[in-house]
């Protein structure tokens, strides 16, 4: 690597993609000679229990300014933490900008082109068009960008696959972080959009079911923990005004009338009281996870080892 400089790395976790990955490393190096960058792939094998690391040892680019790197973590460790990883590993290099993508062929390596066009920007985010997915799963990907713009504030339509400057990577490296794409959305720096379709993975079926759904719009709110904090302690606040009101309503009903009080009322009155304690129960029990997460070590730990050495230019 001494004799070869990158100016843009691009950051592939994969795991288990024993049947994918050569064809993603062909198309992706294909799309990299194109760029007019010296280019640094890094593969992170997140922990795969198959022959994705021969195989990616295997793969020879043959484009001059295209290097390969892999580095493996020492278990599966997840889609997020490979992300960091990877990028840990490419913060050591001369490269200026970063790509991360996934290394299943689902994100267009194409788009690579228009991405190092884009100088105005210190993020540029790949937003999904049209993606392959089950009608069900398409259903429950639209409720949870829903539910995302309701507590966020603002729309989620964008994976993982983005470009960054370095000063971006510096705010990546230098906290933790549960969801890479909902804590760059939070950056306060400029940023562009293009569109992309998503694409049918090279090989297998999709590993994100469901579940892992459900846990991927869990770890994106969690980027926006105080907005998530500010919806229960609204709540809990408006809750009291009405409850409030609702009792003086019934003991003014109670001292000064002569007409019965409906049993709705007391029951009505239980369960906005009820509601009250949930809400802030939820709130202090949010405000101390997140204190903890934020007061969690992770800036600059490093799990990867080197096992794809780059060949020489």
């Amino acid at each position: 690597m001494s004799t070869f400089s990158p100016t843009l790395a691009v950051i592939a976790p994969c795991y288990n993609e024993e049947g994918a990955v050569q064809p993603f490393l062909l198309e992706l190096e294909e799309v990299l000679a194109r760029t007019g960058e010296q280019c640094l792939i890094v593969l992170v094998d997140d922990g795969s229990l198959d022959m994705t690391q021969q195989r990616t040892m295997a793969f020879v680019p043959t484009a001059p300014n295209v290097q390969l790197q892999m580095i493996a973590l020492p278990y599966t460790m997840g889609h997020q933490e490979a992300i960091y990883q990877g990028l840990l590993f490419a913060s050591t290099t001369t490269a200026a900008r970063f790509v991360v993508m996934d290394g299943d062929g689902e994100d267009d390596p194409g788009a690579i082109i228009e991405l190092v066009g884009i100088r105005d920007a210190s993020i540029v985010f790949v937003a999904r068009g049209k993606r392959s997915a089950s009608a069900g799963f398409k259903l429950g990907y639209a409720l949870y960008r829903l539910l995302f713009r309701m507590v966020a504030g603002r729309a989620i339509n964008f994976g993982n696959y983005s470009m960054i400057d370095r000063r971006v990577l510096a705010a990546v490296l230098g906290r933790s972080f549960m969801h890479y794409a909902a804590f760059l959305s939070r950056q306060k720096v400029p940023s562009r959009v293009i569109v992309r379709d998503r694409r049918k993975r090279l090989d297998g079926q999709s590993k994100m079911g469901f579940n892992d759904l459900a846990l991927h719009a869990f770890r994106s709110l969690i980027e926006y923990s105080e907005e998530v904090l500010s919806v229960f302690l609204k709540g809990f606040l408006y809750l009291s005004v009405v409850f409030l009101f609702s009792v003086l309503t019934i003991v003014g009903i109670k001292v000064f009338t002569d007409l019965a009080i409906p049993g709705w009322a007391s029951n009505l009155s239980a369960t906005l009281f009820n509601s009250m304690l949930l809400c802030l129960g939820f709130f202090v029990i949010g405000l101390l996870l997140a204190n903890t997460m934020s007061g969690r070590e992770r800036p600059g730990r490093h799990l990867y080892k080197v096992v794809a050495p780059t060949r020489e230019a």
